[in-house]
């Protein structure tokens, strides 16, 4: 049997993502974000001219309709270019941002670059680039960055982790020590903003507290 490259793992690992949440229940059972315990109290006397609501703001230098983001969640196969171009072209659209999903299959296979690159479709929103932090402990650095900057057009940069991810996924990148002091190179040398990102369970106060310290 041929040995699977690295390359294909990844690509593989990408259409997974996407089937599973598509085919199978992934929503917790039990625990909830909390939202449904707030409830918004009803202004019955509003005292506005509701078209004069402006929602709009500006964030890293760029206009957004409104503070919002559609977040990384796909690249590197022919399914997630449809997805993150349809969802570049809804950006674009409503003048929001747009984060890029992790872009490690583009630097491993540059024949799947074409997947993440929407400005073509979405020439004016806020545009994250996306690589993951741990990547930095496995032979990437700020060239690496540099690169899929560059490749996407982005405005800045998502380093993203998932620490708990990576431990149990097969094939997992789990050797996080001495990322901090990579982190401060990145955010001094590249040219661009650099953003942590935590994948689904946020980050602590201790967590944001060293990032913000680096």
């Amino acid at each position: 049997m041929p040995k699977v490259t690295k390359p294909l793992i990844t690509e593989n690992r990408k259409d997974d993502h996407i089937r599973i949440n598509l085919e199978q229940q992934v929503q917790f059972p039990h625990l909830t974000t909390g939202l449904e315990r707030y409830r918004f109290l009803h202004q019955a006397v509003p005292e506005l001219d509701l078209p004069q609501v402006n929602t709009q703001t500006v964030f890293l230098g760029k206009v957004l309709a409104a503070p919002i983001l559609i977040s990384s969640m796909t690249g590197g196969t022919e399914r997630a270019q449809t997805i993150n171009r349809i969802l570049a072209e809804a950006a674009q659209e409503s003048q929001i941002a747009l984060g890029l999903g992790s872009m490690r299959a583009a630097l491993e296979n540059p024949e799947v670059a074409a997947t993440y690159q929407v400005r073509s479709v979405a020439p004016d929103i806020l545009l994250f680039a996306n690589l993951g932090a741990v990547q930095l402990n496995y032979g990437y650095d700020v060239d690496h960055c540099r690169r899929v900057v560059e490749l996407v057009e982005a405005d800045a940069l998502f380093l993203h982790f998932n620490a708990l991810q990576e431990a149990v996924q097969p094939e997992g990148d789990s050797n996080f020590s001495g990322l901090l002091k990579k982190i401060e190179t990145v955010c001094r040398q590249l040219s661009v903003p650099v953003i942590a990102k935590e994948v689904g369970w946020g980050f602590s106060p201790q967590a944001a507290r060293q990032l913000a310290d680096a």
